[in-house]
């Protein structure tokens, strides 16, 4: 990344596993701040310790989406120890293999609490200390899924309703942000990540049984990057990636 990004602050939602991780590693090794948070904050611990020599430094913090306590102790300690955020990638999402029929709303409710509603606060939070510390060129990335783009009876991969209408609330959620962003002449860019399927620990018991091209969590974290290194007078809205020959 270019030199513009050097000591600046990322924070990054779900920074234990997949693409949360690679960004974190990729963002750190270019010489930014990163906020890697996650309810089991272990592995993003270990991982801030296998990044000690690299030009930026790794923040563990213990975060649970579906507090709203959490968020807000979250965003206290950034800005009394960084100062603010110049870079919010809502990456965590949670998946439970449940139908219409099968499913408990309390089962509906853990999604939405952490894919939609915990999404909406920690951004409105993100937001709220960047127009206090003055930042109008601050970047926000959604990482959605290329699910809500189907009709849900056409998605070949493990995934619930419940995930699918979280996702498309995200979606409305990220086109209305980045409206409103414009309204108030804000450069805050609001940008969608849209993968396809990607190697997880939520997909790995299913990629095992249903072997099939999949993504890397790199190859999401590039995208990520590629958005974030446009020039400051383009913003690239959406990226949509899937794995070669998938039928989107």
């Amino acid at each position: 990344m270019e030199e513009r990004w050097v000591d600046k602050v990322a924070l990054i939602t779900g920074a234990n596993c997949s693409s949360g991780k690679c960004l974190a590693e990729c963002l750190v090794g270019k010489g930014m701040k990163v906020i890697g948070i996650a309810s089991q904050v272990d592995k993003v611990k270990a991982l801030a310790e296998e990044l000690k020599s690299k030009p930026g430094k790794l923040f563990p913090l213990q975060c649970d989406l579906s507090n709203q306590n959490d968020i807000l102790r979250v965003l206290e300690w950034v800005e009394k120890n960084l100062g603010a955020i110049d870079i919010l990638i809502n990456n965590a999402a949670n998946n439970i293999d449940i139908s219409l029929q099968s499913g408990e709303m309390e089962d509906w409710k853990k999604m939405f609490d952490v894919n939609f509603l915990g999404l909406t606060w920690m951004t409105k939070e993100a937001l709220k200390l960047m127009k206090k510390k003055g930042i109008d060129n601050g970047i926000i990335v959604n990482i959605n899924d290329a699910s809500w783009l189907k009709a849900p009876i056409n998605c070949d991969r493990p995934i619930s309703p419940a995930y699918i209408a979280s996702k498309f609330a995200l979606n409305f959620l990220t086109e209305s942000l980045r409206s409103e962003l414009a309204q108030l002449e804000s450069n805050i860019k609001v940008i969608s990540i849209c993968p396809g399927l990607v190697e997880s620990e939520m997909t790995a018991q299913w990629l095992k049984e249903n072997p099939r091209m999949a993504l890397k969590p790199k190859d999401v974290s590039d995208c990520v990057l590629f958005a974030l290194q446009s020039p400051d007078s383009v913003l690239i809205k959406e990226i949509v990636v899937s794995p070669i020959r998938e039928a989107m």
